[in-house]
């Protein structure tokens, strides 16, 4: 008789557990999502109306497929844009860097172009150094699922696909508050990762204060790319200020300016790093 009470117990623990577990986990997500909600309103993003972001198949300049389920994972910065938009073209230079400093990360900025011409498109880009993805919206489809009247207007979206944040009109993706709230929600260089899922919102790993070049004749380039345009060349022991760094297959390049003002990118293994910054 005993013994049953004591099977009683457990059975009954067990079915309290279950009850409360799930209660906890949905007031954990709730307080995380708020958390979210708090960081993107103090950027001037506002949550959208719609949850989950739609799915889409276009084609990039280079005739490549885009679609967003490919970036899960991923923390997505989808922007609408035109060539002929002059608030478009006026925050494009501040998403580049935005792509630069996070692209390794765990970000990817889609620019979707309304109903404008390859050649159109790809001259552009080109011509003002921009180099994050930009799908052809040719027909304007993409843009009805997203309720785009106007533009520009860019969507936030999580690892999981879901709209956490919205923005109508142009608007500077480089100030220091908005590099600080994209590098919370990515963590150090994780958003979501392979788990699945959600945002980290502990600081990421803090860049050094200043970095020195190993040896003579580095090359700071246009891009994080050993074969793009060289912008400046570094003495042994000179001194740079980190803006950035990205790391992907094992390799990582520093964002850097030069005591010149140039900026650009350095190898890591080609520099030294000194003090961090809190």
């Amino acid at each position: 008789m005993l013994a049953c009470r004591r099977d009683v117990a457990r059975i009954a623990l067990v079915v309290v557990l279950m009850a409360v577990l799930p209660v906890r986990s949905s007031a954990q997500h709730a307080k995380s999502s708020a958390s979210v909600d708090a960081l993107l309103k103090s950027i001037g993003l506002s949550k959208p109306t719609m949850s989950g972001a739609p799915d889409f198949n276009l084609l990039d300049t280079n005739g490549s497929p885009v679609g967003l389920n490919g970036y899960r994972g991923k923390l997505v910065l989808l922007n609408f844009w035109a060539t002929w938009c002059g608030p478009c073209r006026e925050e494009m230079p501040s998403m580049e860097q935005l792509s630069r400093n996070f692209g390794g990360q765990g970000l990817a900025v889609l620019a979707i172009n309304q109903r404008e011409n390859t050649a159109l498109v790809a001259k552009f880009m080109k011509t003002n150094s921009l180099n994050f993805t930009t799908p052809l919206d040719t027909t304007g489809r993409v843009a009805g699922y997203y309720r785009v009247y106007g533009i520009p207007v860019s969507y936030l979206i999580d690892a999981n696909g879901q709209a956490i944040g919205m923005k109508s009109g142009p608007m500077n993706w480089a100030t220091p508050a908005v590099v600080d709230v994209f590098r919370k929600l990515i963590g150090d260089g994780n958003s979501g990762g392979a788990s699945g899922g959600s945002m980290n919102l502990e600081p990421a790993k803090p860049l050094p204060s200043s970095l020195r070049a190993g040896a003579d004749g580095i090359f700071v380039r246009h891009l994080q790319n050993a074969q793009s345009e060289v912008v400046a060349k570094l003495a042994v022991g000179e001194e740079l200020v980190p803006l950035g760094k990205v790391s992907d297959a094992g390799e990582s390049w520093y964002m850097v300016k030069t005591k010149s003002g140039a900026i650009g990118w350095v190898k890591g293994g080609d520099v030294e790093e000194a003090n961090f910054r809190r």
